[in-house]
């Protein structure tokens, strides 16, 4: 079952880590696109860099683009956590509440 929110304070911890997991995702993306450059540039053009092209390029560039969307992804939900929190604040505030 999932958590019940009781607090604005819970919704703030809920989403504190988003951006730093999209940062982190980040530099995934762009390790992966780094190997992904040294293998295009490797294995040379013969048949068996043919061969290891034919394996390896599709596949890395897939796990590349995965991993642009997760971040991606990760980091909207983090901006519209952090955006949903503050709407919430800035209503408890105009209520005359105390968050």
């Amino acid at each position: 079952m999932a958590e019940k929110l009781t607090a604005l304070s819970d919704l703030i911890h809920k989403f504190a880590k988003y951006p730093e997991l999209a940062d982190l995702f980040k530099e995934i993306q762009a390790k992966t696109t780094e190997i992904n450059e040294f293998n295009t540039n490797s294995a040379g053009h013969d048949e068996l860099g043919k061969t290891y092209h034919d394996n390896v390029d599709e596949p890395t560039a897939t796990i590349t683009e995965l991993f642009a969307k997760v971040q991606h992804t990760i980091d909207a939900a983090g901006q519209g956590g952090k955006n949903t929190s503050q709407m919430m604040n800035d209503a408890d505030h105009e209520a005359g509440g105390q968050s």
